[in-house]
């Protein structure tokens, strides 16, 4: 497959393995899922396409065509196919089997759908991806032809017999489409011709009974005319009858509400008259209570005098006390201001006294802060100087063992040579002079010269020679050890090691020392605050003579001033009583003022009304209103009689009867003659309108419906009867398939979570529980990790149960992120060995997840 100019991907083309396992990795964003969209576009749009989804490939700010070309297998055709999008688009097909083709444009497009429809199994090509994101759960594969057959072989079936065949599907698709006339496919319910066979005979069986219904009230109300005739004339009588009622009672009521009306014209002349009386008492007691009132003002006139002169008294003692007080707060205030000039010396001689302290302990803090400082560099630069670590310690005894056992196995099988000189000419060993003699081991190419007589090469054998090269190696690897920590042999190596832990240890403890002595401060910090309580000592000390504690000074200063608060009180008490007592004084002169005038007042009225009326005129208006008063209510009581006699509120109810007995027969009458006119407009309308004839068409329209509906129900009828025994034959054909399937998915678990482990799978292929040390579980209740290695493990399965002919590509895009280490290493164990001729193509960011894959081609991005 290549694809250029798609999204971020300039140019990038990849052979996948026609069988077995590619893995593609590479960093996100790098293009891998873009390969996958890219196929998916080659095969389903056309390259003329202007839709949001072809756009959206073409790079950001470049005009350029987006172009994507494929070698594909399926079934026996195997072709190349290429479209450009976007800019000057463009669609080529060539086929190379079974025979040679070359097709352009809208028909090579097509001629590409035909083939795969005739060979692609589309259910299986979508249900066969995994992609990180998505539902890990295996899609439906009931439809499945290839995953039939090839599940078919498995249970040991005929193949001619077994599977759903291209025809087979044919044969579903036209029974299910003839069902679908009839019935919906979720419930059943009816629909299409026969929802409208039953509606039509619905409505025409409505229509029949609707016009049978207008005849028979047509004939009721045939029946019912001569009886409202009758019922009209014989309420017109009544209503004559109810009038003479009416009129009677009317006249009767009428005479008893003129009484009424003399009633109460008679109360009210009685009302006047007991007001007049009542005016007259009330003068009476109104002169008898201002006499009254004129003797109780005299009386508040003396009592008010002798108040004031008591207040006036009282107020000359207030004040002479509070002048005597003076003296005895001008002493407290005295002592209370000695007191506080103590205080005030001794807190701020307290406050010297403490700074200094403060100060010494704080320069104190500073000096050990520095020597910690100091000794914290030092063992900082220490532990610096040494850049051994544990993991060259670990290092350096495996190296030392591994050279110990390198040189044993190398003595064991290397020969040594001894050479020694005999005269006094020169012999050099590996270019080394010999001095006296020497014994060399042969494990590498030795040479003994005699400059000018002899040269001798000793070379090892094969085994000697390997021995001495993996020493070699080891030799190596050991200086650049050495080199690397800084030191001469491999056993310094951990005393070093051990040197530089306890330089850090030492670091550790001067750093917590350091911290202990800071507190959270900064050294800056502390070295402020010296120097602020450096600037506020004064320069010379108070004087040390006799120490005053100043918290029994603050005792005696508050008691002080509680003493002059307490003085000032008492004295502020007394001066309000003076005001008190003065203001009452003045007050009740006020008040004894307005009484007096209030006195002169009433007696002038008392005089006046005297002059006016006396008491024995006042007397005689009370006698005569009373004689006038009793003859209004003698003449009262005589109309209230009469009225009581006549009954005004009966007679008031059988008038309201009697009109209400009339309006309900007028009612009735009115009730009766549009009844009488109703039923005749119905007569009149069913004679003129033709509703016999109506009737005898709407009934033969029925029989029609019904005929109809018979025969589309038994049209239906025997689709149903088609449909439901297609689909129970094919649910028992799918249950035998479940069998095969469910081994072979129980094999590829069984490395990942155990031999033990079970599935069970319902007929539409999908995993409903998993039982592991016999504990069964939902798989929706699995962890996510879990999930994802059942998605991954089902579409394996299928992948290698289906014949190699009909198989399509098992594609995981980013998967089992969520899988721990242990069952990453099984799973790939899985797929490294399980892929068969099945072609597994693998797309991930993050290649140590399939390293582990057995076989697998690897193409990096």
């Amino acid at each position: 497959m290549r694809v250029e100019n798609f999204r971020g991907v300039a140019a990038r083309e990849v052979a996948f393995a026609e069988s077995g396992v590619t893995v593609i990795e590479g960093d996100n964003e790098a293009g891998k899922s873009s390969m996958m969209e890219a196929f998916d576009l080659l095969l389903t749009t056309q390259s003329s396409s202007k839709s949001k989804n072809v756009r959206a490939v073409q790079p950001s700010g470049r005009d350029v065509g987006t172009e994507v070309s494929a070698e594909i297998s399926c079934g026996p055709w195997r072709f190349e196919y290429f479209k450009r999008f976007n800019r000057q688009p463009e669609t080529a097909l060539t086929i190379i089997e079974p025979v040679r083709e070359q097709l352009a444009g809208r028909e090579a497009h097509e001629r590409v759908e035909q083939i795969l429809a005739d060979s692609l199994d589309k259910t299986l090509f979508g249900a066969l991806r995994l992609l990180q994101s998505a539902d890990p759960r295996l899609g439906d594969l009931a439809n499945s032809s290839a995953l039939s057959q090839a599940l078919d072989r498995a249970a040991g079936e005929a193949e001619s017999d077994g599977g759903e065949s291209a025809q087979t599907q044919e044969l579903v698709a036209a029974v299910t489409a003839e069902y679908k006339k009839y019935f919906t496919i979720a419930q059943g319910r009816p629909t299409g011709e026969l929802a409208a066979a039953r509606e039509a005979a619905s409505r025409s069986a409505s229509a029949v009974a609707e016009r049978r219904e207008i005849l028979a009230r047509a004939q009721d109300a045939a029946d019912r005319l001569p009886r409202v005739a009758e019922a009209i004339r014989q309420l017109l009588a009544d209503e004559q009858t109810g009038n003479v009622e009416v009129q009677t009672t009317t006249a009767a009521l009428a005479e008893a509400e003129a009484v009424r009306e003399q009633t109460t014209a008679a109360c009210a002349v009685a009302d006047n008259r007991q007001l007049v009386h009542q005016v007259a008492v009330d003068a009476v007691r109104m002169r008898e209570r201002s006499r009254a009132q004129l003797q109780a003002l005299r009386e508040s006139t003396k009592r008010n005098e002798h108040a004031v002169a008591e207040a006036r008294g009282r107020a000359r003692s207030a004040a002479d006390r509070a002048a005597e007080m003076a003296p005895q707060i001008a002493e407290a205030v005295k002592r209370h201001h000695d007191l506080r000039e103590a205080l005030r010396a001794a807190e701020a001689a307290a406050v010297v006294a403490s700074d200094r302290a403060r100060l010494a302990r704080l320069e104190t803090s500073l000096s050990e802060i520095a020597r910690l400082q100091r000794e914290l560099a030092a063992a900082r630069s220490a532990a610096e100087q040494i850049s051994v670590t544990g993991d060259d310690v670990r290092a350096a005894s495996t190296l030392d063992r591994d050279i110990t056992a390198a040189c044993a196995r190398l003595d064991a099988v290397a020969a040594t040579v001894a050479v020694s000189r005999s005269g006094t000419g020169e012999v050099l060993v590996g270019g080394d002079p010999v001095d006296g003699e020497v014994e060399v081991a042969a494990a590498a190419l030795t040479v003994v010269e005699v400059p000018g007589a002899a040269r001798i090469e000793i070379r090892p054998g094969a085994d000697s020679e390997a021995l001495a090269g993996e020493l070699a190696a080891l030799r190596e690897r050991e200086t650049d050890l050495l080199r690397r920590c800084e030191v001469e042999r491999l056993s310094d190596v951990a005393p070093a090691a051990a040197r530089r832990a306890e330089a850090l240890r030492q670091v550790q403890e001067l750093e917590r020392s350091l911290s202990r002595e800071l507190g959270g401060a900064g050294a800056d910090d502390l070295e402020r605050q010296r120097l602020d309580l450096v600037g506020r000592l004064p320069e010379e000390l108070p004087d040390a003579g006799e120490r005053v504690d100043p918290a029994e000074l603050r005792t005696d200063e508050r008691r002080a001033s509680d003493r002059v608060t307490e003085l000032e009180r008492m004295r502020d008490a007394l001066l309000a009583a003076v005001n008190e007592q003065e203001l009452r004084a003045t007050t009740l002169e006020e008040s004894g003022a307005r009484i007096a005038a209030d006195l002169r007042t009433l007696d002038l009225e008392l005089s006046e009304a005297a002059a006016a009326a006396s008491d024995e005129v006042l007397a005689g208006r009370v006698d005569s209103a009373a004689s006038e008063l009793d003859a209004a209510r003698s003449s009262l009581a005589k109309l209230v009689q009469r009225l009581e006699q006549l009954d005004l509120t009966g007679l008031r109810e059988k008038a309201a009867q009697a009109e209400a007995a009339q309006d309900r027969l007028r009612a009735r009458l009115a009730e009766e003659k549009r009844l009488q006119t109703e039923l005749s407009t119905k007569l009149e309308v069913c004679r003129s309108d033709g509703r016999l004839d109506e009737l005898a068409e709407s009934v033969a329209e029925d029989d029609a419906a019904q005929a109809r509906l018979r025969r589309v129900s038994e049209r239906a009828a025997g689709a149903r009867a088609l449909y439901e025994t297609l689909q129970r034959k094919r649910n028992e054909s799918r249950a035998r398939y479940v069998d095969p399937f469910t081994r072979r998915l129980e094999e590829l678990a069984a490395p990942v979570f155990g031999d033990d482990v079970s599935f069970h799978i319902d007929d539409d292929f999908v995993i409903t529980t998993r039982t592991l040390d016999g504990v069964t579980v939902d798989v929706d209740a699995l962890s996510g990790g879990a999930k994802e290695q059942l998605g991954l493990l089902a579409r394996l399965a299928c992948a290698t149960l289906v014949d190699a002919a009909d198989g399509v590509p098992l594609i995981l895009d980013d998967a089992l992120g969520y899988t721990d280490p242990t069952r990453l290493a099984s799973m790939a164990q899985v797929l490294g060995t399980s892929g068969g001729d099945a072609q597994i193509i693998v797309l991930t960011c993050t290649p140590d997840r399939y390293r582990e894959v057995a076989g697998a081609k690897l193409i990096a991005v």
